[in-house]
């Protein structure tokens, strides 16, 4: 298989993949991703379902069956409004009945009036002393037996009215686990590969529009415009652009939520095109001004041509090849600036140098392994697949 077909089959199928990941999140996770408060009912630091044979995060509404093993769910989360009642058939043979007035999100462990009527069952039913409940959740307590350790078998969960959408959450969650702060880091993961993605192809797309125009406009055509272009482009080429981008985002984005910076995806993208621009624009500029003096050129203008038509068609079919291979090369080289930028929290936005960023926040690099690791394989994997796509075959 030739090395442009398997990197074009890499990027396809990561592309879909990513893709299909972010038509079937949950928007309303994705949106409160920053939002702490939103996960406060949701497990810290649990492990991904491919990782552990322990209590697993199951999502239901009406009933479901629940096996417990060697551990027990740690909460259970309700979407709904109006009176909701809850019965759990247990292995045991006991039957637990929590009901309560719910708005919106809740859950039994920060509803006060579900978690009261668990811990009573967990008192009354089960004998436990109140000091024991102190090391357990409220849920926990539904699952335990009267030595406070998990009742294994399986359990029948009923909620009523079916209307009420309810999360059963273990200690294993989703595909990438949870944070320290409870964030489903599948949710961070897709997100932050949508805006990496979004944001490096933007620039791509912007660099080499512009530096198409100004390379033919200061090739091509002998004016002080064009010398005027020439002496910006040279400029751009000998600043250091890395710095340069890093105060000009510090000096025109804002602070939002949590303190962090925020900017227009659109303004972000053009000020690191306007940065990056003076190279590629002046490798156009030499092959302007290297096919312009060719004797075809000068037979198209002896026979009528205007230099609008002579530039789209006879100079863009010597650019474009050059455009294409270059914006695979500039589209993985993005990628690694928005990374960088994000690792050190300077670039507005979540990327996946933000998301791995968090994991240094939170020390979570060797204990939450899987969590660094999702974005560095991503970079591997579209990195190989340009580097693939961009060579000869």
């Amino acid at each position: 298989m030739r090395r442009r077909t398997l990197g074009a089959l890499i990027l396809a199928t990561f592309l879909l993949f990513t893709a299909v990941s972010y038509a079937t999140l949950d928007r309303e996770r994705l949106t409160n991703w920053d939002n702490y408060l939103f996960w406060l009912d949701y497990p810290r630091g649990a492990r991904p379902v491919w990782l552990g044979d322990s209590s697993k995060s199951v999502e239901f509404s009406g009933q479901v069956e629940y096996p417990v093993t060697e551990k027990a769910p740690v909460n259970l989360i309700l979407h709904g409004n109006g009176e909701v009642s809850i019965t759990i058939f247990r292995p045991d043979g006991k039957v637990v009945r929590l009901s309560a007035e719910i708005n919106g999100t809740t859950s039994v462990n920060s509803n006060t009036e579900l978690a009261l009527q668990a811990r009573r069952f967990a008192i009354e039913d089960l004998g436990l002393r109140r000091e024991d409940l102190a090391f357990i959740t409220p849920t926990q307590a539904l699952f335990m037996d009267e030595n406070r350790n998990p009742l294994p078998g399986k359990y029948t969960i009923q909620i009523h009215p079916r209307s009420v959408e309810a999360q059963l959450i273990g200690d294993t969650y989703a595909l990438l686990g949870t944070d320290y702060k409870g964030r489903d880091l599948w949710v961070g993961f897709v997100g932050s590969t949508v805006n990496t993605l979004i944001l490096a192809l933007l620039t791509t797309v912007l660099v080499i529009f512009l530096g198409i125009l100004l390379g033919i406009g200061s090739g091509y055509y002998e004016t002080r415009l064009g010398d005027a272009v020439s002496v910006i482009l040279e400029a751009l080429n000998s600043i250091p652009y890395l710095p340069l981008a890093i105060a000009i985002i510090f000096v025109l984005s804002s602070t939002g939520f949590h303190g962090k910076l925020e900017m227009g995806v659109f303004e972000l993208a053009l000020i690191l095109a306007l940065l990056l621009v003076g190279k590629f624009a002046s490798a156009v500029k030499g092959i302007v001004m290297h096919e312009k003096v060719q004797e075809y050129i000068e037979s198209a203008r002896v026979l009528g041509a205007s230099d609008l038509g002579i530039i789209l068609r006879h100079i863009m079919r010597a650019v474009l090849p050059y455009a294409l291979s270059y914006s695979t090369l500039l589209f993985a080289q993005m990628i690694a600036v928005i990374s960088i930028l994000g690792l050190f929290q300077i670039i507005p936005g979540a990327n996946w140098g933000s998301f791995v960023a968090e994991a240094f926040t939170q020390n979570a690099i060797y204990s939450l392994w899987w969590w660094p690791l999702s974005p560095s394989m991503a970079i591997v994997l579209v990195s190989v697949g340009l580097t693939l796509l961009s060579g000869k075959s």
